[in-house]
């Protein structure tokens, strides 16, 4: 049996969400213990989210982010990112947009910060992760950076390098970030993993797009002149080249 489930409150929740009465649910939450809070949190999340209408879903999102944000913003962002993953969400959707605009300014820099966090390994379209970042206030490509850096799979690896163009001139920061690659390839526990051989690659290969002579290392990844003339704008191409065994 689910340690986190407790029927009454359940019950009570799913009442309230299926007359879609949000305020009632906040009032409810309001009136409970901070173990049973805790464990509304849990359903809200894992059950009543899991499946809800994406209008549903964006709408609690906003709410309970704007009323808790301490309580639900990673809740709620994990909510999303496992549906995200699985092809049952998307942040195309108006709700997302509304929920994006209410936490604009200084007050919610940590909030966006959480959901960046735990959205952008689940997004697979670099065009949405670079819609993402912009609607998150995340224009800076240092900034950028340091999100991108620990993300798995290349179309991270991919808005990375559209974000280091911009940064072309400060040779030492581009060598820095090689180095951030280099070193997470190295934490990698397993010597044959993808994550490390997409990790070295891609340093690699920043060190020839940007020629950074400083970068020392064996690099074996080799690069064809018509594919780094391409490899910036054309998802398919860097796909291709950043995965070479």
């Amino acid at each position: 049996m689910d340690k986190h489930y407790h029927p009454l409150i359940f019950s009570r929740l799913k009442a309230l969400f299926g007359a879609e009465d949000w305020d009632g649910v906040q009032a409810y939450l309001s009136t409970l213990s901070n173990a049973q809070f805790r464990t509304a949190g849990y359903l809200i999340g894992e059950r009543l989210l899991a499946d809800a209408d994406a209008e549903v879903f964006w709408e609690v999102a906003r709410r309970l982010i704007l009323w808790q944000p301490k309580a639900f913003t990673v809740t709620i962002g994990k909510a999303a990112a496992l549906r995200l993953e699985r092809g049952t969400l998307s942040l195309g959707h108006q709700g997302f947009h509304a929920l994006s605009e209410a936490l604009k300014g200084e007050s919610h820099v940590i909030d966006r910060h959480k959901l960046l966090v735990v959205w952008l390994p689940a997004v697979k379209d670099y065009a949405t992760m670079e819609s993402l970042l912009e609607q998150f206030g995340v224009a800076d490509a240092r900034q950028r950076a340091e999100l991108l850096v620990p993300v798995d799979g290349v179309t991270a690896a991919f808005v990375l390098l559209r974000a280091l163009r911009f940064e072309e001139h400060d040779r030492d920061f581009l060598t820095r970030v090689c180095r951030a690659l280099i070193r997470r390839a190295s934490d990698e526990s397993n010597a044959q993993s993808k994550e490390r051989n997409l990790c070295f690659n891609l340093a690699s290969l920043l060190r020839t797009y940007f020629d950074l002579p400083d970068l020392r290392g064996t690099f074996s990844l080799t690069i064809e002149p018509y594919e780094l003339s391409r490899i910036d704008t054309d998802f398919d191409v860097f796909s291709r080249v950043v995965t070479k065994v």
